[in-house]
């Protein structure tokens, strides 16, 4: 089982009890342990920073924050989201592929780790602003690799993609690149895949980038300071997946790490992870509210369904394959039965749970989801049909806390209006 069964039940039945459902429940001693397991497999030696998007709750970046971790944002908000959270900004890089201006222009003026440029275009946009305000931008250069991580979930170096430059191209930019006054280059970042779980595989990953930043370094001719190598780092959803096993891992890596360290003393050596770091911490809970069969199929209609948590429906995945459910509580009947476990849309892709194996259930009992710390409501349309944001309750030091209030109908329609409204805006348009 996976480590979130630290949350007991009770606990878990206390926060319900107060806090109703739909609801997210967090467990920070979960995040502790897995931050520190990743940091003693990589012995030490890169600095790790926590990718946001993977659940950019403040209280949950702040725990990682006060651990030592520092940050990835990927948009203005985040990058906000982050200072609040207790983030210096020398702990701060901002990665994507279609940074807004006033979201650069503010990551220049913050004076943070780096900005990881994804283009050409990118780039001269980030001269032209650091010239503005008369500083010099830290920037790392995303390269797209040649080479492709094999047997990953999802990969993004190796092909077609939107992401960063092709290494293919990159090495014929160095005057471009090293040339321009207001741009401090100061290495690379190339992240290939995620969910990975295989240690082999991330040990040949790993490889391959420190190989590539040794290339382009002897290649430009540049004693690069800073390289992020990316991460990856996957947990196992389903049944025919395993763990990651970190003994073997640090084993591998270690060695090679602490090699390229001591040649390479004064390169800052990164790695990013989101999905490992949160994801076995949170569990996601529902009420039943109905039971009915179709068909000869039994349904279990919660309150909360793909609109909470679309990474558990199946979003991005060809086959659709259950997260761990179970049903909250002691079961007195022995008895299995297997569900489709849906939500309240009125739409046939919420479900989140199909021929899921469970004891007898009944209206008014509470589904738990698993591993449910990452990609849960920011990667989850909660407002579709006006349902709203989930609650959201981190468990620290025995006790529950509450860091998101559950959205209410008056939060669906407080940014909307109609012709009449008397806070309509009207633009004029041209003739």
């Amino acid at each position: 089982m996976n480590n979130i069964q630290s949350i007991k039940d009770a606990s878990l039945a206390a926060v319900v009890k107060t806090y109703s459902t739909p609801l997210y429940v967090y467990d920070t001693h979960v995040i502790e342990k897995c931050y520190m397991t990743l940091k003693e497999s990589l012995g030490n030696v890169p600095h790790i920073y926590y990718s946001l998007k993977a659940n950019p709750a403040v209280a949950i970046a702040h725990v990682l924050q006060k651990l030592g971790a520092g940050v990835e944002v990927c948009s203005g908000a985040e990058l906000e989201l982050a200072i609040m959270a207790g983030f210096s900004p020398d702990k701060i890089i901002f990665v994507g592929p279609a940074k807004k201006t006033a979201e650069l222009a503010r990551a220049i003026q913050l004076r943070i780790r780096a900005i990881v440029c994804e283009s050409e275009e990118e780039f001269l946009l980030i001269n032209e602003l650091a010239k503005t305000g008369s500083v010099v931008a830290n920037v790392a250069l995303r390269i797209n690799p040649a080479f492709a991580v094999r047997n990953a979930s999802l990969r993004m170096g190796g092909v077609p993609s939107q992401f960063g430059m092709d290494e293919e191209k990159i090495f014929e930019k160095r005057d471009f690149f090293m040339n321009k006054k207001h741009v401090h280059v100061i290495g690379i970042q190339v992240f290939s895949a995620t969910r990975i779980l295989n240690e082999d595989i991330l040990l040949e990953n790993t490889k391959n980038i420190l190989a590539l930043f040794k290339h382009l370094s002897a290649t430009w001719k540049v004693n690069f300071s800073f390289l992020d190598i990316g991460g990856g780092f996957g947990v196992p959803y389903f049944r025919d997946e395993k763990p990651i096993h970190f003994f073997k891992l640090r084993h591998q890596l270690e060695p090679l790490l602490k090699t390229f360290k001591e040649k390479n003393p004064d390169v800052d050596l990164i790695v990013e992870s989101g999905r490992y770091l949160v994801a076995e911490s949170g569990v996601f809970v529902s009420r039943i509210v109905s039971i009915r069969e179709s068909r000869g199929v039994r349904f279990l209609i919660t309150d909360g369904g793909m609109n909470c948590h679309l990474t558990a429906a199946g979003y991005g995945s060809l086959v659709k394959r259950n997260f761990p459910i179970r049903l909250l509580g002691d079961r007195s009947s022995f008895e299995e039965y297997r569900y489709h476990i849906t939500g309240p849309l009125c739409t046939p892709t919420d479900l989140i749970g199909r021929d899921v194996l469970l004891p007898e259930a009944k209206i008014g009992d509470c589904v738990v989801i698993e591993s449910s710390g990452a990609y849960g409501p920011t990667a989850s349309p909660v407002y579709f049909l006006g349902h709203g944001y989930p609650a959201e309750v981190l468990l620290q030091n025995g006790e529950a806390l509450l860091i998101r209030q559950r959205d209410h109908f008056q939060d669906f329609l407080h940014r909307q209006y109609f012709q009449h409204s008397p806070h309509l805006h009207i633009l004029p348009l041209p003739a």
